[in-house]
């Protein structure tokens, strides 16, 4: 078939990229370092034994992985096959929306009696010479579902979404200039089974870019990284108290709003800062760029991307800056619903936009300013607060390191709040805990009691590291039936 024939299928662009960037390191290990061209002699022997092993146009492979290699060729050798992806992850075993056709782990993750597993051995992620000879392409339609990605449930429960080969080409051009071709070292701190992870890692080698493996920043450093993406929880574990000894060009962050002070912490290590608007759905909708001013203060400054994004109020219309509303977004490579969830697609989508049910506000920077979920409403005796500003004003208390607020769930409780805390320093515990109270009255005028500041090592959060305040609910629940307090 003539290439202007030919359906696209993004394998195959890889493999065009790969060409170019033939001997420049698409991944790098601490003891390996896997060039373009090495990558795609993998992608195309991991597709000759996945069509051996019956995978075709039609089929839905479900792998079970931790190695980026294998996770990266297998997804692509999915799409030169015209198959489908995902990740076999407890989402996918809990809501059993997505039915896979070929459950497939590597060695290093453990099976499950219940799932029929096929081991994808060590030495198939190995370039050989002469494979791939013989690898077939499978012409797809460009727009059929190529890969199954749950979201992070901040609509709600997670959700799955797919994605097709044209639409994942098309969000990764939209992000090219972040990923300037063969002159971007990228590393993340979202794990490789990720949607964050995926969104970068497949933009980053289409531009023939390279991936440094792993979260060791010193491994990071002696491998020239100059592009890290995270988010703001994964900057508070691995950066707090810690400043890098050179600086890295850029940081990405995304999920959730970043405070000033981590800011300028970040800026301590990071020649740039940008904090990321965006959603599965969507993907990147807006930046803002965070920086110092004269004096020393956080300033954020709007960066439009490709995407539309509306802040509007009840009747849709659109909101002047400064005033609060309801955030929608709309783009060319933006998905239409979600899998077997009608519901859920009526709610988040009408009339051509995405309502990720944020609301927030335009700042005087032209910035988006993200200030809570229209569905994180605590309800107090009728009063009503943001929960995100109610975590906000626990976290400000000097010895408080995070914290998340939520409702009571113990029947008759008769505390309505909870609030889950880790200080900073265990032993100054109970003063801390009365300014956290003081702190709560001035915001809201009623306050916390020191029985339901709870403190803790971490707490629930999302696959963003924003709070899993369910989750956080349901480890109360079960502690109080732990301890016989519930039937």
């Amino acid at each position: 078939m003539a290439d202007q024939e030919r359906p696209y299928n993004i394998a195959l662009h890889y493999f065009d990229v790969a060409g170019s960037a033939r001997n420049f390191p698409a991944i790098i290990g601490k003891d390996f370092a896997l060039s373009h061209h090495d990558l795609a002699q993998v992608i195309r022997g991991v597709a000759m034994h996945l069509a051996r092993m019956n995978v075709g146009r039609g089929s839905l492979v479900a792998l079970n992985s931790t190695n980026t290699v294998a996770i990266l060729s297998t997804l692509f050798a999915t799409a030169l096959l015209g198959s489908r992806f995902c990740i076999a992850s407890p989402t996918l075993a809990r809501f059993k929306t997505v039915v896979p056709t070929h459950f497939l782990r590597t060695p290093e993750v453990a099976g499950h009696p219940a799932v029929p597993f096929q081991v994808l051995e060590a030495e198939l992620f190995s370039p050989v010479s002469g494979w791939g000879d013989g690898a077939d392409y499978t012409p797809s339609h460009p727009t059929d579902p190529w890969m199954f990605l749950h979201t992070s449930g901040t609509t709600g429960a997670p959700k799955f979404i797919t994605l097709s080969q044209q639409m994942v080409r098309d969000r990764s051009a939209a992000v090219a200039d972040d990923f300037p071709a063969r002159a971007t070292t990228f590393a993340t701190f979202f794990p490789p089974t990720s949607r964050p992870f995926f969104a970068r890692a497949i933009a980053a080698l289409l531009q023939g870019c390279s991936i440094v493996e792993g979260i060791d920043t010193d491994h990071w450093l002696a491998s020239g990284v100059n592009f890290v993406s995270a988010s703001p929880s994964h900057m508070t574990k691995m950066m707090t108290g810690r400043r890098l000894p050179r600086k890295i060009e850029r940081l990405e962050v995304s999920g959730s709003k970043i405070p000033p002070m981590a800011a300028k912490h970040y800026l301590e290590s990071f020649d740039t800062v940008i904090d990321v608007y965006g959603a599965s759905e969507t993907s990147k909708s807006f930046s803002n760029k965070l920086e110092l001013d004269a004096t020393g203060e956080v300033v954020a400054r709007g960066l439009p991307r490709d995407s539309e994004v509306e802040i509007v109020d009840d009747n849709l219309q659109p909101r002047k800056p400064g005033d609060l509303g309801t955030v929608r977004v709309r783009n060319t490579y933006m998905v239409d619903g979600y899998v077997n969830a009608p519901e859920a697609t009526r709610k988040a989508f009408r009339d051509g936009w995405f309502y990720p049910g944020d609301i927030g506000c335009w700042g005087p920077n032209g910035d988006l300013d993200i200030l809570g979920r229209d569905d994180e409403v605590l309800n107090v005796g009728g009063y009503k607060m943001q929960a995100s500003l109610a975590d906000l004003v626990v976290r400000s208390v000097e010895g408080v390191s995070e914290a998340v607020v939520f409702p009571n769930p113990l029947p008759n409780a008769a505390d309505p709040l909870l609030a889950f805390v880790v200080f900073e320093d265990a032993n100054g515990r109970h003063s801390i805990s009365e300014t956290i109270i003081e702190a709560f009255t001035r915001a809201f005028g009623f306050g916390l009691t020191l029985r339901n500041i709870k403190p803790v090592t971490d707490y629930p959060r999302d696959e963003n590291g924003n709070p899993d305040r369910s989750a956080c609910a349901r480890m109360v629940l079960a502690r109080a039936r732990d301890l016989g307090e519930l039937a």
